[in-house]
């Protein structure tokens, strides 16, 4: 009853704001929207419409039901006649990417769809409760309750775009694109809330919470496993193999959108071994650390540690072992991380709310008078030295700390890190591949040690820094032993920023061969040992871009 209770409240919240917003304007302008209205909702009707038809065309999906196992295929036409659900059409994709999706219109027409890779690495009762779940999504008609809750922020952007072209509603206009992105955040709050429904649902039906969370558990580890093949087979395969592998792991990211699961929001818990301790203990950050829930506002489903602490706690009110057992957090955990969550979020955020204020102060004038608000009347050089002293200071509470050595499996169970608190280390393992598999302007790596595998990130305030970086020197660290300095920090996936990184390579040169009728050919080839170093000097950039604006506040306050 709890899900049915959060959904509700999202969409009344969603509701409050476009109707609230919608009655301001007709009642003080007596300007009519029906039309902007009447478009948004054939826009979301032909949406909903359409879907399934676009989602066939776009994947490639096989409709033989006896692709799935005969035990999974009775599971399914067992629940569907005990909960009186048509029994939903049946199609596998044959992707390694370890996933599953339902979708459709209403009940009778849901379509329910698995990869073989999540049929290879599931056991027959971790697969049920997998179906389970996605037959959750069907029974608690989440096709059509997404589509009316689409609806929402797209009738907020309308009354931002109908008022911002009169001259008297701009500021009701800017009020509805600010709810406007609201509402998007909630829609996600609501998608998550499904998610936990379709879990509740799988726990009931199947009377065994762990074997979804052990699923959810291998699913997340399968698409980090996956993603390694394939950017091991990028370096060897031929081109023909690179191509079909490309489009199988463009195919898991669009099946992700729809899935049981998405890396984003599992990719820490996936860079560990994996086994229930070593996971439980890299959950934990999920469960204790602030920040976890505020990355969380992004993302379609929720952390995949705060899954299976639901789980868990159907396994108990069962009376059943606990496969993945959590961390219990104590008062002292999060009480000390709660009270410097603020300040942390307040540096975090300091810089961008003050240029916002800067560049759109005109309208936040307006905005507050709409809302018989007096807002203080701060002079815009003082709004440029606060931004650039809060730069400087946000600065140095990232870059902090000396380089300690370190292993990358005591950083993942690291519970205090975050962006703005960083950990200084120093690591030494093997780069065995870009970040974004075969993506040759993708400059974050992927670092390997004796314990465990860690992204690292190359920032760059230089514009095209980055991409210079990808298509240079990044290829080079690739397969080598490598020293790596900077600072770990974690967000919905942990990683550390590159202070410097350096290998031990061959720098291979061809030499000059015989004159030919098309040229010099090379005989010979000279192999130069040398130590390649890569720094950033991102932090630098920033702190001169951040006195450079809290100068020009100061010359402009005494002009």
């Amino acid at each position: 009853m709890k899900f049915i209770s959060r959904s509700l409240l999202v969409l009344v919240a969603l509701y409050g704001m476009v109707f609230a917003l919608g009655n301001i304007l007709l009642a003080n302008h007596h300007l009519s929207m029906w039309w902007a209205i009447a478009f948004s909702v054939a826009f979301i009707a032909v949406q909903y419409g359409v879907s399934p038809w676009i989602v066939e065309t776009i994947l490639t999906i096989d409709w033989d039901e006896n692709e799935l196992p005969a035990i999974n295929r009775e599971f399914i036409e067992r629940l569907c006649a005990e909960r009186g659900l048509p029994k939903p059409k049946i199609g596998v994709i044959h992707s390694g990417n370890p996933n599953a999706f339902c979708f459709g219109r209403v009940r009778s027409d849901a379509r329910l769809v698995v990869t073989t890779g999540v049929i290879g690495v599931l056991t027959p009762d971790e697969m049920n409760a997998v179906l389970a779940h996605e037959l959750g999504h069907i029974e608690h008609y989440d096709f059509a309750i997404m589509a009316v809750a689409a609806l929402a922020p797209l009738l907020l952007y309308q009354i931002y775009v109908w008022t911002d072209r009169l001259s008297n509603t701009q500021a009701i206009g800017w009020l509805a694109y600010l709810c406007y992105w609201i509402g998007q955040f909630l829609v996600l709050t609501l998608n998550r809330t499904r998610e936990y429904h379709a879990d509740h649902f799988s726990a009931l039906v199947t009377k065994a919470p762990g074997d979804l969370s052990s699923a959810l558990i291998k699913i997340a580890y399968g698409m980090v496993k996956s993603d390694g093949e394939y950017r091991e087979s990028l370096r060897k395969d031929s081109s023909a193999d690179k191509r079909s592998l490309k489009r199988d792991q463009q195919l898991g990211g669009a099946i992700a959108l729809m899935g049981i699961a998405n890396l984003r929001s599992s990719q820490s818990l996936a860079l560990a071994v994996a086994d229930p301790a070593q996971a439980a203990a890299v959950m934990r950050w999920d469960l204790v650390n602030p920040w976890a829930s505020f990355y969380q506002l992004n993302s379609t489903h929720p952390l995949t540690a705060l899954r299976v602490r639901e789980l868990n706690a159907r396994s108990e009110e069962m009376h059943q072992q606990i496969g993945y057992p959590l961390p219990a957090a104590q008062p002292s955990d999060t009480n000390v991380r709660w009270i410097s969550f603020p300040l942390e979020l307040l540096l975090w955020a300091a810089p961008g709310v003050c240029a916002v204020w800067l560049f759109l102060g005109y309208r936040v004038e307006h905005l507050f008078a709409l809302l018989h608000l007096h807002p203080i009347n701060i002079p815009a050089p003082w709004v440029l030295i606060v931004l650039g002293t809060t730069w400087m200071v946000r600065i140095a509470f990232r870059y902090r700390g000396s380089f300690t050595p370190v292993k990358v499996a005591p950083l993942l169970e690291d519970v205090e890190v975050s962006q703005m608190r960083p950990r200084a280390v120093e690591l030494r393992g093997e780069i065995v591949g870009r970040g974004v598999p075969g993506a040759f302007w993708s400059s974050d790596l992927v670092l390997r040690d004796d314990s465990g595998m860690m992204f690292v990130l190359y920032r760059s305030t230089i514009p095209f820094g980055r991409l210079w970086f990808a298509m240079g020197n990044a290829d080079r660290f690739i397969g080598e032993q490598v020293t790596l300095q900077g600072w770990y920090r974690r967000g919905l996936r942990p990683y550390i920023e590159i202070s410097s990184m350096a290998a031990d390579v061959v720098r291979v040169t061809s030499g000059p061969g015989p004159i030919s009728l098309f040229g010099s050919s090379s005989t010979e080839a000279t192999r130069t040992p040398e130590t390649l170093i890569q720094r950033s000097y991102s932090r630098w950039i920033q702190s001169g871009f951040a006195a450079l604006a809290t100068a020009g506040g100061l010359v402009w306050l005494m002009r």
